[in-house]
C-alpha cells in the first residue's frame, strides 16, 4: 500500500522534469572559425576603419588606423571619454585583431604629471 504513493510521487516527478525544460529554446549555433593566417595587416586596417565610421558615435572623429602583426593602434582626438573606450571596443570586434593600443587623446583632459616627492628633512 506504501508503494503506490511513492510510485505516484515518483512519475509526477519525471513528467515535472520533462515538462519543465524549455522546448522553445534554439540550440546553440557554433561560431565559425576564421582563418586568420590569409588576413594581411591592411585587411584588418580597412575593417576597422569600415567599422568606425559606421559607428554613430565614432563617425565624426579623425581616428587613425594601423595595424602591425594584426596589433591594432588608434590615434587622434576624441571629444568624450566615452568616445576612446568605443574605439577600443569598436576595433577589437573586427575578426583576427590579436590586441588593440589605444593611443587616442581626449580633448580637455588633464595630464597626469607625477606626484611631487614629499621632503622628509623637514621639521
Amino acid at each position: 500500500m506504501k508503494r503506490v504513493p511513492v510510485v505516484l510521487l515518483v512519475v509526477l516527478f519525471a513528467f515535472g522534469v520533462v515538462y519543465a525544460q524549455n522546448k522553445n529554446a534554439k540550440p546553440e549555433k557554433a561560431k565559425p572559425v576564421v582563418d586568420c593566417s590569409k588576413t594581411d595587416d591592411a585587411k584588418i586596417t580597412a575593417d576597422v576603419k569600415a567599422r568606425i565610421a559606421a559607428a554613430a558615435s565614432l563617425k565624426d572623429l579623425s581616428i587613425d588606423v594601423s595595424t602591425s602583426a594584426a596589433v591594432v593602434t588608434l590615434k587622434g582626438m576624441a571629444k568624450k571619454p566615452t568616445q576612446k573606450g568605443t574605439a577600443t571596443r569598436v576595433a577589437r570586434a573586427v575578426k583576427c585583431v590579436k590586441s588593440v593600443d589605444n593611443q587616442m587623446t581626449v580633448e580637455g583632459a588633464a595630464e597626469k604629471k607625477p606626484a611631487k616627492a614629499k621632503n622628509s628633512n623637514k621639521m
